[in-house]
């Protein structure tokens, strides 16, 4: 343990089947064993066979708990907590059959591509279908963010978001499920969940209810797994790195600092006794183009395009800086929304610039107060969401409209909760700070409104507002319903000057540096380039080379471009090139009647001047009063 810190346990395959034997086991079994959960048929007993796996599908067989209506229906997701977008999980099932006791089929109707109404209901006692996996699916335009989907790689990894494998009947989420996983010998299902099974080939996990077990994914592979303590919460990381260039000592080693920060950030006491990291790495870039990690009350799962750990490194923090955060909002605070989430008509909860708004804020906040970050790169992130916020999204858009309605209208929006949804929040903090003379800041409302809901009671979504207030100030609930119910834009110079911040919204810089023509770039998943987005604000060198919006780029002076190397060269332009030299980019261009051809633009190699925007500075001649509430702001 000396040889990198505190706290970090390498688990050897032994110590991580004694580890989910024991943990947890005395009070959730005292739980789970009592008379309503012994009754007979009273939940939901659920079998994944990871053994005999065939086609890259796995078989699912449900006992099912007992139903006395004729008729009932059988519903996997459409979506779930965290991803904000339609999925459609249904459609990756297969051979969807219903059997009585004695074996005999009942008749079953798809009535959508979620659901299944079966006859005879009252006579049902087994399911059983075949799970595809999403990570594969290359064929369909409905991709799957990989974090919330499915892994089947037979003997080597298993992804298990239990919304892929695992559904619900009609009105009955709220009954226990047991889940029994079979496995090979030498695989380790990682999961915040406890393994009630002794057995070294099954693996029994135990929930309360439908959203328990969903908000609990499972990793199955060869373990390669590290415990880190972080006050008296195990934090267990688990990886899968097909190349093995990446490894969980190595991520633990990274994480160590920041989750003991975190901790202390959070008052030293974690809401959680058990949180797991679950890291997926491809050999390959995904299909969704995309890559991060969707978040759990109790874990987060992770996909990356596999490389080089140190490459790895900055990112994954960051990532896991503000999914752990998650631990808070929405595990101890959320609205009714979330506790009572429906998975295939869901209503959305208008407060996600507070779920994912105040969790980006901690995840910057904590990286400063504990001293990983210094405080003028904490005002350069802040500077970056300005803009993000200003330029990639519709900043006039009232945050609680966009939240409500991120499934429709407003879909494309959703990312500004991690920009101008971390403004608000900072915005709050130090309003709260000023009221307060330093007394009260965000983290003491978090505590508040920790202690009058918490796990297992919701707010109502129209009467959060009135919670803040009766916690703080007159002018806090002012300030949310000009800036956060209302399209008035934040009002960041005033506030960033009670802590004595300028903020400059242009300033020239005697800098310059070498362009591809400022045109806009997007990803392409099926084609595995880099797109022409958007042409609207090219440079006088963007006109000369004549790009087209939808030209799809091969390669620049000579280098072929993909979706993992792009930043790289684009960074890179002008570490071999003078002004003057040709800028040679190939690109794939589609006519008006989708024939493809090989284009060749030319420029020549141009500087343009360096302008910053939206700059955040603290001001040397801050007063006494600034100096006092910016200390409190940036010190633990």
């Amino acid at each position: 343990m000396a040889e990198f810190g505190m706290h970090l346990i390498a688990l050897s395959n032994k110590l991580c089947s004694m580890y989910k034997r024991i943990f947890f086991s005395g009070m959730l079994l005292s739980f789970f064993c009592n008379s309503s959960f012994a009754q007979k048929n009273s939940a939901y007993k659920f079998t994944i066979d990871l053994v005999n796996v065939s086609d890259d599908k796995v078989k699912v067989e449900l006992l099912v708990p007992a139903i006395k209506q004729a008729a009932i229906t059988y519903h996997i997701p459409k979506i779930v907590p965290g991803t904000y977008s339609e999925d459609d999980y249904g459609r990756y099932i297969e051979q969807f059959q219903a059997f009585d006791k004695k074996g005999n089929g009942l008749t079953v109707t798809r009535t959508d591509v979620n659901s299944w109404a079966i006859s005879n209901a009252d006579k049902l006692y087994k399911l059983t279908y075949l799970v595809n996996d999403s990570y594969d699916d290359s064929t369909t335009k409905q991709v799957i963010f990989e974090p919330a989907g499915s892994n089947i790689q037979k003997d080597t990894n298993y992804v298990i978001n239990n919304h892929c494998f695992l559904g619900y009947f009609d009105d009955m989420k709220n009954i226990a499920y047991e889940v029994n996983v079979t496995h090979p010998a030498n695989m380790y299902g990682s999961t915040a969940l406890t393994d009630h099974d002794n057995s070294a080939v099954n693996d029994k996990f135990i929930t309360e209810s439908y959203n328990r077990i969903v908000d609990n994914p499972f990793m199955y592979d060869a373990p390669d797994t590290t415990i880190i303590k972080v006050g008296g919460t195990d934090v267990l990381i688990s990886v899968y790195s097909p190349t093995k260039k990446i490894t969980s000592k190595f991520l633990a080693q990274k994480l160590d600092t920041l989750l003991q920060a975190q901790g202390k950030y959070l008052g030293g006491k974690l809401p959680v006794d058990k949180y797991a990291f679950l890291v997926y790495f491809n050999d390959k870039r995904g299909y969704s183009g995309g890559e991060g990690a969707l978040e759990h009350s109790y874990c987060s799962m992770y996909y990356y395009p596999e490389r080089s750990a140190e490459q790895m490194a900055v990112e994954f923090t960051d990532h896991a800086a503000h999914e752990f955060f998650h631990i808070i909002t929405p595990l101890t605070i959320h609205s009714e929304e979330i506790q009572f989430f429906d998975f295939n008509s869901p209503k959305m909860s208008r407060h996600l610039w507070f779920y994912e708004g105040s969790t980006e804020y901690h995840a910057n906040m904590v990286q400063e107060k504990y001293g990983m970050i210094k405080p003028e790169e904490l005002l350069d992130r802040f500077s970056a969401k300005i803009t993000n916020s200003r330029t990639r999204y519709n900043d006039t858009v009232p945050m609680t409209t966009m939240s409500s309605q991120v499934l429709g209208i407003y879909k494309k929006q959703f990312g500004n909760v991690y920009q101008k949804g971390a403004l608000i929040n900072m915005c709050l903090d130090i309003k709260l700070l000023q009221l307060s003379n330093g007394k009260y800041g965000i983290m003491n409302l978090i505590h508040d409104l920790s202690n009058k809901y918490g796990k297992q009671k919701g707010f109502k979504d129209d009467e959060f507002f009135n919670d803040i207030e009766k916690f703080t100030y007159p002018e806090i609930r002012q300030f949310l319903d000009t800036y956060v119910a209302c399209n008035k834009p934040l009002p960041l110079e005033d506030v960033l000057n009670i802590i004595g911040v300028k903020f400059q919204m242009e300033i020239e810089t005697k800098d310059s540096t070498f362009s591809m023509g400022k045109i806009s770039m997007s990803y392409n998943p099926a084609s595995g380039r880099m797109v022409v987005a958007d042409t609207a604000g090219m440079n006088t060198l963007g006109k000369q080379m004549a790009y087209h919006k939808g030209d799809e780029i091969i390669s620049v002076n000579g280098t072929e471009v993909n979706g993992a190397n792009a930043g790289s060269i684009f960074r890179n332009l002008g570490n071999t090139s003078k002004p003057g030299d040709d800028l040679i980019v190939k690109v794939i261009r589609k006519d008006e009647a989708g024939n493809e051809s090989t284009i060749e633009l030319k420029g020549p190699m141009t500087k343009f001047p360096v302008k910053k925007i939206n700059v955040l500075s603290f001001n040397p001649n801050a007063d006494q009063k600034q100096l006092m509430l910016r200390e409190k702001w940036l010190r633990p």
